[in-house]
């Protein structure tokens, strides 16, 4: 070894290995609040979906629908919520104005199935312009 340039070593222990890779496998992919601004340039609106859930460690709450958005009814490729306002849950997306949307809340885990929410699918028609907010509870 030179000892100009020598060698950091790491050492963590087994707890803390296994909670940086379940982090890394829990937490949603960052995403970019959409803007208002962004909403107005493309006959879009800003929506904001609020739903009041408990949830278990290592659960997290989506948002799918009808729509490419809304991933589609696609678990796979739902919009994740944020849980920073527990036992809120919140996300924002850009819509279409004026469109017919439909959508539900699923909660995922990592080796588990995915849960719906029970009941008919949330239906709503967009405003033509500015934001769009709900408050909501998960249907069990």
């Amino acid at each position: 070894m030179d000892r100009n340039h020598p060698r950091t070593r790491l050492r963590l222990g087994f707890a803390a290995v296994l909670a940086l890779l379940l982090g890394a496998l829990m937490a949603p992919p960052a995403l970019a609040a959409p803007t208002a601004a962004a909403a107005a340039r493309d006959s879009s609106v800003v929506a904001t979906f609020n739903v009041a859930t408990y949830t278990q460690w290592g659960q997290q709450v989506y948002l799918t629908g009808n729509s490419q958005e809304l991933g589609s009814w696609n678990p796979d490729k739902a919009v994740p919520l944020s849980s920073a306002t527990y036992p809120t849950w919140s996300a924002t997306v850009v819509l279409p104005a004026n469109a017919h949307v439909e959508y539900k809340y699923i909660i995922k885990a990592v080796n588990a199935p995915v849960i719906w929410e029970n009941g008919p699918n949330r239906t709503t028609v967009t405003p033509p312009t500015g934001a769009y907010v709900t408050h909501e509870a998960f249907r069990n």
